[in-house]
């Protein structure tokens, strides 16, 4: 078993945090958008790193236990990587409480 990095919004953000603590360490990626999120597990195992993704909504409290969930069948979460957002040219109000708060 691994530690793990738990992290959520795939981007480039999340990225450049992911590749200075991740090293050695299972990486678990969850972004509401299921192809990004595969895109940037691609990128990162093609780097050496060992990522899995995941589709998760972390405005949805069962999507977010669940990614734990599998986060936790790898090894202990050691760190979180919270680079999951939106703005007010991306969502309305309510969809900013939820997924930013």
């Amino acid at each position: 078993m691994k530690d793990v990095v738990l992290w959520t919004g795939a981007g480039q953000i999340g990225m450049s945090i992911a590749r200075r603590i991740g090293c050695g360490k299972k990486i678990i990626l969850g972004d509401k958008n299921l192809k990004n999120a595969q895109i940037i597990e691609k990128i990162m195992n093609e780097a050496g790193f060992d990522a899995l993704a995941f589709e998760t909504d972390i405005s949805q409290k069962s999507s977010v236990l669940n990614l734990i969930g599998e986060a936790q069948k790898y090894g202990e979460i050691s760190h979180f990587i919270n680079a999951a957002g939106v703005s007010p040219s991306q969502a309305p109000i309510e969809t900013i409480l939820k997924v930013d708060l």
